[in-house]
């Protein structure tokens, strides 16, 4: 047991998980149920191996810097109890105003309504470059507040042992921001991203001495009920996206062809799988495949045909009642043949532009009954969903002249309407969405590295990756050796980032820069707001209350 406690505590030393992390990615790459293009491919060892190597050289120059200055102060007082309770009931209380803020503009103000118009997006995320969405003070004042919901709920998760009463309650409510923001925008990122925090603060507390959990909130049950919810819901977004954007694939086109907006080549190569082996069993060509450039053969040397030139934008809020139309419609307009069985195989499995495609044992899996149709393709999306990053980068090294910096909108989601609404004339977002097409990995999951290079540069990459472990080295000390409140809630930061660096940069996981700001903010406020106006109580009871903790666990 002593030695089990002792190897989970080195799981949380970002050095070790890094180096973890990645060696589990890229074995899972090379031996996993997808079977990627010659991956991982030698440029992809050695970037992610200098990657890595930087990371580790970053983590330790900020422990070596935590230890120099917590020499010149050695005695740093633990946050007050109230001062901890204050926290995290005012900042649950604002990320629940943010997000309700946020779903009041997107059911209500915006005229969008609960439509499918997200879900929409996540079929053709090309339309969001010309689809006109009403936007109002509403929904930024919800996306400065809602944040804080994640400070709370990782807060209350390191300390829980001192935040009781409505305080406790409120941050367990806080699970309602990540939730919420993936309902609203139709995903599932934010609830991952949230997760991973929590089994990041676990680590935190392993770090620290503490138990994995506070006891007394039957957490470990919640926590087991949220993570069976979230596969469930997983499993159940996958199915009802593909039929969703088959019961919209007639308005999509129809869209389209209007706006002058592409079809990614992917999506005409499974399309064309599709049909290939609904034809092969028997079946006759759907006619509204067949009459579309799409649904015909693409053979190597035939062109897609020409998009018509666009026209005006469509306002989001019509765009909603054409869905909500198609919907209404008897039977379910749309491609209802994709649903069947052998046909979402195909779609799932026969990425012909990735050149993908399933191992022997699944398919021997499948064939043999050991693994239903339904449950194979749920299971290969999302293992590609979660590690086709390393094939990106792989493009991108190889694509590596044509891109330019574009310094942090790349990463940073909420930069990007910023840019579109207030600043129309700047050609930034443009030049990035050119470049991502050229390269053909629009709306994919990057990695840490390639996110780092798209927008800083190589130089700028590796300031970038040497200030992550920076942080992560001087977090890591500080959590350690200290009872202040904000390195753990930055250590707790880092690790998550650290979990899901094979999908996307620290600053790119669900508007995570804006929790990152928010806990930077309520980590300050919690260990010097107080003491600058004369509050902090550095007393017996916060000391003995902390050492207390660690000599019981």
């Amino acid at each position: 047991m002593q030695q089990l406690i002792k190897m989970t505590r080195g799981l949380s030393s970002p050095a070790i998980l890094m180096a973890l992390v990645w060696s589990a990615t890229l074995i899972g790459v090379a031996v996993g149920p997808i079977d990627f293009p010659q991956q991982p491919s030698v440029a992809v060892l050695v970037l992610v191996a200098a990657g890595v190597s930087l990371f580790i050289v970053g983590d330790w120059a900020g422990a070596w810097c935590f230890r120099a200055w917590l020499q010149l102060r050695p005695k740093l007082p633990a946050p007050p109890v109230s001062a901890l309770n204050t926290a995290v009931a005012a900042t649950s209380l604002l990320g629940l105003t943010g997000i309700a803020l946020i779903a009041l503009d997107r059911l209500v103000l915006s005229g969008i309504g609960n439509s499918g118009y997200a879900e929409l997006l996540r079929c053709v995320p090309s339309l969001i470059d010309v689809i006109e969405v009403k936007r109002t003070p509403v929904l930024y004042a919800g996306y400065l507040t809602f944040s804080f919901g994640f400070a709370s709920m990782v807060l209350f998760v390191l300390r829980g042992e001192e935040v009781r009463g409505w305080a406790a309650i409120s941050a367990q409510l806080s699970i309602i921001c990540p939730i919420g923001y993936a309902l609203l925008y139709a995903g599932r990122m934010p609830i991952l991203f949230a997760i991973g925090l929590v089994i990041a603060a676990i680590l935190v507390r392993f770090a620290q001495g503490l138990r994995p959990l506070p006891a007394g909130h039957h957490l470990l049950i919640k926590t087991v009920a949220a993570l069976v919810l979230f596969g469930i819901y997983t499993n159940a977004m996958w199915s009802s996206r593909r039929i969703f954007c088959a019961q919209m694939s007639g308005l999509i086109q129809e869209e389209r062809a209007k706006l002058g907006v592409p079809e990614a080549a992917w999506v005409q190569a499974v399309k064309q799988a599709a049909l290939e082996q609904w034809i092969a069993e028997g079946h006759s060509a759907p006619p509204e495949l067949n009459a579309t450039p799409e649904g015909r053969s693409l053979q190597s040397d035939q062109k897609p045909a020409v998009e018509t030139q666009p026209t005006d934008a469509i306002s989001a809020a019509e765009l909603s009642k054409m869905v909500e139309a198609k919907k209404a419609m008897p039977g379910g307009a749309g491609l209802q043949y994709l649903s069947d069985a052998d046909a979402v195989v195909m779609l799932v499995l026969k990425r012909e532009a990735w050149h993908t495609r399933p191992r022997a044992y699944v398919l021997s899996a499948v064939e043999s009954g050991l693994l239903s149709v339904g449950t194979a393709s749920n299971l290969l999306n999302t293992y590609f969903y979660l590690t086709h990053g390393i094939y990106v980068l792989d493009l991108v090294w190889h694509a590596r002249a044509q891109f330019s910096p574009h310094w942090g909108v790349y990463e940073i989601g909420v930069l990007s309407p910023i840019l579109r609404v207030f600043f129309p004339q700047n050609q930034q977002l443009r030049s990035m969405s050119t470049e991502l097409k050229a390269a053909k990995i629009d709306n994919v999951f990057p990695t840490v590295w390639t996110a780092a290079y798209i927008d800083f540069g190589a130089a700028g990459a590796v300031i970038y990756i040497l200030v992550w472990g920076f942080a992560a080295g001087w977090t890591f000390f500080g959590a350690r050796h200290t009872s202040l409140a904000t390195p753990p809630l930055l250590l707790t930061f880092v690790l998550a980032s650290i979990l899901l660096s094979p999908i996307q940069g620290p600053l790119g996981i669900a508007n995570s820069a804006l929790v990152l700001g928010s806990m930077v903010i309520v980590g300050i406020a919690v260990d010097y707001g107080s003491r600058s106006f004369g509050k902090r109580r550095a007393g017996p009871e916060s000391e003995t209350s902390r050492s207390g903790q660690v000599s019981a666990s």
